[in-house]
């Protein structure tokens, strides 16, 4: 990443009103300018032709679930190296579901602003630190 460019951020959710909420947060914040998906089918060219280096995904979408979008994210070469935070109104869906591959990182809907803040914070540390 050049000198001043911010990280690529996907945000992968189907509530219009959570997904402007995500969005404006990281905005806001000066993260980012995210690319928001509400279909679970169009995630994988959004992480792939943006160059994202977090991916913000919920459990249920319609099109492909996170959990499904999330096997194809640890087993696509292309997606080495990149966060994924699952925000969802059922966590422990989307960890019984995917059991010893379930991501370490997954908040409960409703989120806390400064909590959510606080992890992307932590998963784009080395590309803020650019």
């Amino acid at each position: 990443m050049t000198a001043g460019a911010r990280p690529a951020v996907v945000i992968a959710e189907d509530d219009d009103h959570i997904a402007f909420l995500l969005s404006e947060t990281l905005r806001a914040d000066g993260i980012t300018e995210p690319i928001v998906v509400s279909n679970g089918a169009l995630v994988i060219d959004a992480v792939i032709s943006s160059g994202a280096r977090l991916l913000i995904l919920d459990v249920q979408m319609p099109g492909a679930s996170g959990i499904d979008v999330y096997d194809v994210v640890r087993n696509h070469p292309a997606l080495a190296g990149i966060a994924v935070l699952f925000v969802t109104a059922n966590p422990e869906i989307a960890r019984t579901t995917l059991r010893g591959n379930a991501p370490r990182e997954v908040m409960a809907k409703p989120f806390d602003i400064d909590e959510l803040l606080a992890k992307v914070h932590e998963l784009l540390r080395e590309e803020l630190a650019a």
